[in-house]
């Protein structure tokens, strides 16, 4: 079931451009954002895994190459709700893409970085 609010507002992720500067750099943001998304909503999950269009291959996770099967995160923030699709951590973890600035502060309200992350 496709569940859809007047509320949100989709991230369209091939604005992705900017990369980390280090692998340090990547790993502790990476930690922190994986965390930050078990606390939102997931909607529209669906039985397919998507292929990137970067690599052409399948929507992985970097760590354990496992599949990443087709779904949203539905993250608040104040008045409106940004979707984003679930290959945003094969973006972040296999091509080193840094999230939209949106998503970022969006999930920073729920869950809050520390000083080191």
């Amino acid at each position: 079931m496709i569940s859809c609010k007047s509320t949100d507002v989709s991230v369209n992720l091939t604005l992705m451009k900017d990369e980390f500067k280090t692998i340090e750099e990547k790993e502790k943001f990476q930690c922190w954002f994986f965390s930050a998304l078990e606390h939102v909503e997931i909607i529209n999950r669906l039985r397919d895994v998507r292929v990137c269009p970067i690599c052409n291959e399948y929507v992985t996770l970097a760590s354990t190459g496992k599949k990443i099967s087709a779904y949203k995160f539905r993250i608040p923030n104040g008045l409106t709700d940004l979707v984003v699709d679930s290959s945003i951590l094969h973006l972040v973890s296999v091509h080193n893409l840094v999230p939209d600035r949106s998503i970022i502060e969006a999930l920073e309200k729920i869950k809050p970085r520390s000083s080191d992350s």
